[in-house]
């Protein structure tokens, strides 16, 4: 399947390829569950997860910075458009963070540096088997790889309970392992294994931003545990692993939805012993 900015997000190009959002999905990160259940709901098209005001607006900024003009922008988007009152037409007020966001990068020489690369470049490639799909933000050929994040806090550092461990936000939501993919598959087309970069910019009412180089070091021993889940994966989407024996994290929208009653004594609800 050749991939295009028409079918990238397409059923059918999800089934074939995984992306890095796909992986992550299936295996989670230190701050959020995997959920296998959800991610093959997703998959087969037969469960669409709600678009969150957050993911929406970095989605704007993300068009923004391509160069979407004031109408492209609110064909592309209509879920976030008034369609009443003095604003009908217009982006609803809780989605204009964007433009602030927007302008803050704008305001910035050196992050627009190195957002000024080619936008949205897709690639294909092969991480042990499994085939992968690459769409990067700013792609200088050659020379290194820019991803722009929005994040609610910069200065904030998640809890991750599996390690134990406070993280920043790139490691906290596996940036890092996100990355990582882009820079195999770059390597794969290219023979080049190119500097990776974050340009982040937080969501307070004054947003800083911050331009993050991910060491290689970083990138490589998150490239090692994606190989050592990638024949997961592929069992898993081929249906060698059958859907009741699926993972569910119980904790996401899809488990919440699909999840079936049952009789708990007090003491395992109180307990927590339902694999909630």
């Amino acid at each position: 399947m050749v991939l295009s900015e028409n079918n990238y997000y397409s059923t059918e190009a999800n089934r074939e390829f995984c992306s890095a959002s796909q992986y992550k999905s299936f295996m989670g990160t230190p701050y959020l569950p995997g959920c296998e259940a959800c991610t093959m709901a997703q998959i087969n098209g037969i469960w669409v997860p709600e678009k969150t005001k957050a993911l929406m607006i970095g989605s704007i900024v993300d068009a923004l910075v391509e160069g979407c003009k004031s109408e492209e922008l609110l064909e592309r988007f209509p879920e976030c458009v008034s369609t009443r009152g003095a604003t009908k037409g217009e982006l609803k007020s809780e989605y204009k963070q964007a433009f602030t966001l927007y302008s803050r990068l704008l305001n910035d020489a050196l992050a627009m540096k190195y957002l000024n690369g080619q936008k949205q470049v897709i690639m294909t490639g092969e991480i042990e088997g499994l085939p992968f799909k690459i769409k990067m933000d700013s792609y200088f050929d050659g020379l290194c790889i820019v991803d722009l994040k929005t994040t609610a806090d910069l200065e904030k550092f998640y809890y991750a309970p599996q390690i134990g461990q406070h993280l920043s936000f790139v490691m906290a939501y596996g940036y890092d392992t996100q990355l990582a993919i882009y820079q195999e598959i770059v390597r794969q087309n290219t023979g080049k294994k190119l500097p990776c970069y974050i340009v982040a910019v937080d969501k307070k009412d004054h947003p800083t931003i911050r331009i993050l180089n991910i060491e290689n070091k970083i990138l490589d021993e998150a490239l090692t545990q994606v190989k050592q889940n990638c024949w997961h994966i592929i069992s898993i989407k081929s249906g060698e692993i059958p859907p009741e024996q699926y993972l569910r994290c119980e904790v996401c929208d899809y488990c919440r939805d699909t999840y079936q009653a049952k009789v708990l004594s007090l003491t395992e609800y109180a307990n927590n012993d339902d694999g909630q």
